[in-house]
């Protein structure tokens, strides 16, 4: 089984050879994650170590594959004060609908247990509420972001 960090690399590196126009698709099997790049088995992602190979530059220099170890990690932004964030997998919506205004804004206040936006995951729309009362000072992601288990959602001055 991958951890977290060897996920969120992998995803880095699928998303990056998207960007460059590679042809690239990925297969779960019970013996690990394949990813094929420009059509040809580029490497297998196996528990505890991934690694995936991009495509050669030309038919005669190949790159020897990267590993996961390669991809350089995200650099989270420093987030001053409490943190309420995603308690699942989904997508984030500020409002209820798309035309209508969102929960909260920056600089406004909120109470705890108020709603302040939705994580929608699998087709339901989960509701979620404050965890202490408040003025917002930063909204993480943007509307229709994916987020993912304990992503940052908010900034709230207590």
């Amino acid at each position: 089984m991958l951890s977290n960090e060897e996920l969120q690399a992998l995803i880095r590196f699928v998303a990056e050879e998207r960007r460059g126009g590679s042809d690239l698709s990925v297969e779960y099997q019970v013996d690990g994650v394949y990813l094929r790049v420009g059509g040809d088995r580029a490497g297998a992602a196996t528990a505890p170590r991934a690694t995936a190979a991009p495509a050669p530059a030309s038919a005669t220099e190949e790159a020897p594959p990267p590993t996961l170890e390669d991809v350089p990690a995200a650099e989270e932004p420093a987030l001053d004060g409490h943190v309420l964030t995603s308690p699942i997998v989904g997508t984030f919506y500020a409002a209820p609908s798309p035309d209508s205004p969102p929960y909260v804004e920056i600089g406004g206040r909120v109470e705890k247990g108020q709603v302040v936006c939705i994580v929608e995951a699998m087709k339901l729309m989960n509701e979620i509420e404050a965890d202490v009362s408040g003025t917002v000072s930063s909204v993480v992601p943007d509307n229709g972001d994916p987020v993912e288990f304990g992503a940052p959602l908010f900034v709230i001055q207590t």
